[in-house]
């Protein structure tokens, strides 16, 4: 019997919840995977603890200082790297097989691209942030390259495995699903006083505080929304947006023939993180559990309240803007999460701020990269005066002085 050749991952955002659930697959699966990169934002402990497990070649952390803490705590051997820069380096140097894009934020936005261009053989893609902003860079750098993306998300991954063995030509709708979050069902009148331990407390998935937030502003779905128009380069009026709180559908796929293509499955993200690592195989995996389609029941759909969830209204109209709509929306709400995460703002002053920067940087162009990257860090430097603003309750009158 001819030995398996272990893939090679490099995973991008290692000690983050998509990349730990990666690691724990790659343990489950030691015959198959072998770790050649890790990199992460500043959670130095966990990073030196998965070090001295997966003896990865290379590392890289999110600031020089961090890189040059750790430095003397590396096994022999081991080469480091820091910034997005040294992200791209990584990637560059460990030549993995696999790339596991999982850095939340704009962080990692570099280094995928490198995946992309030296061709990787897949990139699995959970960074929604990345293919908001700059998705229309992505998608040309893949026109390029023998990479294969492979989707992460759980709703993206539901979507790219019903559109298997089908031509993108027959689709007439995709179905994106959203469980509708913690505050599905509470009076709007009460969101003003929902504090950051309810916002975090999501009924069905456990992952990192940013996307829990989102999902609970329904930022999430609206970044979802853009990131479906981006990776299967829809047009936007093919995707409909359905509220389905048991989350176990997971998104479907409508054909001009009428037939619904959906996948299903428990709400756990090392299914779709399994598919990424082995693609186009698939693992056998322990999970615990499986889905009981007897104790289910029923499964039930609402049409989302965009009144009462303001952000997902905020992301549809900032796809209408052009190329500068995601941009902003992406990096104000990043800022907005973060500002509420540090009981620095409100949980109903989140799609405030969101909603003053798309009108302040509306006329503003990102028809480069560079460009893109500009502006990002522009919307991100005035989101956090806004904010500073916001504590001195200068708010509303500085955002009058500074649109007019």
């Amino acid at each position: 019997m001819a030995t398996r050749i272990k893939r090679k991952v490099c995973i991008l955002g290692s000690t983050g919840s998509v990349g730990k659930n990666a690691l724990e697959i790659v343990r489950q699966q030691p015959d198959r995977f072998e770790i050649v990169g890790l990199a992460c934002g500043s959670s130095v402990d966990h990073l030196l603890a998965q070090i001295e497990e997966f003896q990865p070649s290379f590392v890289s952390l999110g600031s020089e200082k961090l890189a040059g803490e750790i430095r003397e705590k590396l096994p022999r051997g081991v080469e480091i790297f820091y910034g997005s820069m040294g992200h791209r380096d990584l990637v560059e140097q460990c030549r993995a097989d696999v790339v596991m894009a999982s850095m939340s934020g704009t962080h990692g936005l570099l280094a995928t691209l490198q995946a992309i261009r030296q061709n990787v053989s897949v990139l699995g893609i959970a960074n929604k942030e990345i293919l908001v902003m700059a998705g229309a860079y992505i998608n040309e750098a893949l026109e390029e390259s023998q990479t294969k993306l492979v989707p992460v998300d759980s709703e993206h991954s539901a979507i790219f495995q019903a559109l298997m063995g089908n031509s993108r030509a027959e689709v007439s709708r995709i179905i994106l699903t959203a469980s509708g979050g913690p505050f599905r069902s509470l009076d709007k009148s009460a969101f003003s006083k929902i504090t950051k331990a309810q916002a975090l407390q999501h009924p069905n998935w456990v992952m990192g505080s940013k996307i829990t937030i989102d999902s609970a502003t329904m930022m999430n779905k609206g970044l979802e929304y853009i990131e479906a128009i981006r990776l299967f380069q829809l047009r936007p009026e093919q995707i409909e947006i359905v509220v389905h709180p048991q989350s176990i559908i997971h998104s479907m796929v409508e054909y001009q023939d009428h037939s619904v293509m959906a996948q299903l499955g428990i709400s756990d993200m090392r299914i779709p993180i399994s598919l990424a690592l082995a693609y186009p195989h698939r693992l056998s995996i322990d999970l615990g559990q499986k889905i009981n389609f007897a104790s289910i029941a029923q499964l039930n759909f609402e049409k989302p309240d965009y009144e009462r969830f303001p952000c997902l209204s905020l992301a549809i109209e900032a796809q209408k803007l052009g190329d500068q709509g995601p941009v902003i929306l992406n990096a104000s709400n990043e800022i907005a999460v973060e500002a509420f995460l540090n009981d620095q703002i409100s949980f109903v002053e989140i799609p405030q701020l969101i909603e003053n920067a798309l009108q302040y940087f509306a006329d503003r162009k990102a028809d480069s990269l560079d460009s893109v990257l500009v502006l990002d860090e522009e919307v991100r430097s005035w989101s956090i005066q806004m904010v500073d603003n916001s504590l001195n309750s200068e708010w509303g009158n500085k955002h009058h002085e500074l649109v007019n």
